[in-house]
């Protein structure tokens, strides 16, 4: 703008000059005033050079900037490429903290009673053992469910006497002549399982947060880890009703347990033809289980 107004004062000024004769000039300005407008003229002329200069200059980094420019969107591009894989690696490695806490000690993992021992399978941790409590087998009131009662209970205000009407007994297993048990870990003169007192432990998986005991099966689903398998063992079909519970396949006993003094009592559970579709289970076999965590 400022070469602009420049050149249209030159133009202005050499217009005028041109229109004025010697004798115009002389009449109307003296040799000084000439002097002093050829100064302005080549002060002018200067102004348009410089400006010239500086708009050529500004042309210059105009196009160094748009080049940069370009430069910038290009690596924006590839730095949002770039983007997503650090991302995806940041949600692994969230994954594998996560994983590690929760295998942590004290964060989560799943529990089971492993019935029939006193130890856990290799992996698992032992949160106790005891022997197995349950209601008397013939009584229609009393708890359902079969506990693992620990050896060493703990008491708060107790009265002496039997006052509430609910009881706690010990289990002994109920043989007969079906005893399908291996008896590698109990005294090698026991050859029966018969009125021994049976016992349990707490287990828990660190790793792992789901369980689940399969009944029917010594196999574990793909994927899933097997702790331990056995026999399913529930009260007497004229007993009262009881949980269904695995038996590990080769139980201990309570030692000093052994005796006919009754409580709840563990039976083979046989599959019954009928409504359980057979030939796949066949009519008095003893029914399998097994216990696995995920």
């Amino acid at each position: 703008m400022t070469a602009v107004i420049a050149t249209v004062r030159i133009g202005i000024l050499l217009a005028a000059l041109c229109c004025l004769t010697p004798s115009h000039v002389r009449g109307y300005v003296s040799e000084a005033g000439q002097e002093v407008l050829m100064k302005m003229v080549y002060d002018l002329q200067k102004d348009i050079i410089d400006d010239k200069k500086k708009l050529a200059h500004l042309d210059m980094v105009t196009q160094e900037l748009q080049e940069e420019n370009k430069m910038l969107k290009e690596k924006l591009k590839d730095f949002h490429k770039r983007e997503e894989k650090p991302v995806e690696g940041l949600n692994k490695t969230l994954i594998r903290y996560r994983r590690q806490i929760q295998n942590s000690p004290g964060a989560g993992g799943a529990t089971y009673v492993r019935w029939g021992r006193t130890v856990c399978p290799s992996g698992a941790e032992k949160v106790y053992n005891g022997v197995v409590g349950s209601s008397w087998y013939d009584h229609n009131g009393g708890g359902a469910t079969y506990l693992c009662l620990p050896h060493d209970p703990q008491w708060g205000t107790v009265t002496e006497g039997y006052q509430s009407k609910s009881y706690m007994y010990g289990v002994e297993f109920e043989m007969y002549n079906n005893d399908p048990f291996l008896k590698t870990n109990v005294d090698r003169k026991i050859t029966s399982l018969q009125d021994h007192t049976a016992v349990c432990a707490v287990c828990r998986i660190p790793t792992r947060t789901s369980q689940v005991m399969i009944p029917a099966k010594m196999d574990c689903p793909a994927s899933w880890t097997k702790e331990y398998g056995g026999y399913l063992m529930s009260s007497h079909h004229t007993h009262k009703k009881s949980d269904f519970v695995c038996v590990d396949n080769a139980p201990e006993v309570n030692d000093g347990g052994v005796g006919n003094q009754n409580g709840g009592l563990w039976y083979n559970v046989e599959a019954a033809c009928g409504s359980l579709p057979c030939p796949s289970y066949g009519d008095g076999k003893e029914l399998t289980c097994v216990v696995c965590t995920k």
